[in-house]
């Protein structure tokens, strides 16, 4: 009965930390390229845009769709919005693991005194059993905790930071895919996914490591710089990157 009490002060301990999204926020288009369904948002604008310049695509693929643009217009502004509603929800989490690991030492000091006033004479090894239970579960929360301040955003203090980046990254795409001319209604749904990208967990990694302090952000074609550290005018894929 004690280890299975163990056990589950342990998964109770870790669920803490897993209760807290590592997928980033929510995704406006779906791997079928079509708009994601979604319970707590809705997303109608965008749907009306994605519905006019998928009938126009379905009837001559081969005329220029000009309600593509209108559709990436509303596709970027949604993933803004969810973006930044996304930070604002790991900034609420990250509020509550501080104060979680607040409470952790008075409550551990708290059961641990109730446990020494508590009578085992006829069960001496039982309060040695609580004392393991209380230590395994304190460590356990803690050790949670610590996996999330330690490796999201990069800790509780630069989410602020990063927010402002991972939006300005967003917005830079935005900017740098509406200068294209004749966006085919495929190329526009993946530019609308690759802006959406731009605020996965993994991109906000990647962007983080390669911009130093006080660098811009600059839309690109994605092709590395030339020789001279020039770029080439953007067409087509566009990705972001920092002004060398």
């Amino acid at each position: 009965m004690i280890r299975k009490n163990l056990l589950a002060v342990a998964v109770a301990s870790f669920s803490l930390a897993g209760c807290y999204s590592f997928q980033g926020p929510e995704r406006l288009v779906t791997k079928d390229l079509k708009p994601a369904e979604l319970r707590y948002s809705d997303t109608s604008m965008f749907k009306a845009d994605f519905q006019k310049a998928y009938d126009f695509r379905k009837a001559d693929p081969t005329l220029d769709n000009d309600h593509v643009y209108p559709m990436l217009r509303s596709g970027f502004m949604y993933n803004y919005s969810f973006c930044e509603n996304y930070f604002t929800q790991m900034v609420q989490n990250q509020r509550r693991s501080q104060i979680a690991r607040d409470l952790l030492p008075p409550i551990s000091a708290l059961i641990t005194g109730l446990i020494g006033l508590g009578d085992f004479s006829k069960n001496p090894g039982r309060k040695e059993d609580y004392i393991q239970m209380l230590a395994l579960g304190t460590a356990a929360t803690s050790a949670a905790l610590n996996i999330y301040d330690t490796h999201f955003l990069f800790g509780a203090e630069n989410v602020g930071a990063v927010q402002t980046m991972a939006l300005k990254a967003q917005s830079v795409h935005a900017s740098g895919v509406l200068k294209q001319q004749s966006i085919t209604f495929e190329m526009a749904m993946q530019h609308l996914i690759d802006n959406q990208a731009q605020c996965s967990p993994q991109s906000i990694l990647s962007l983080a490591r390669s911009v130093i302090k006080d660098s811009s952000l600059v839309a690109t074609d994605g092709a590395p710089p030339a020789a001279d550290g020039t770029r080439k005018p953007l067409d087509g894929k566009v990705t972001v990157a920092p002004v060398t």
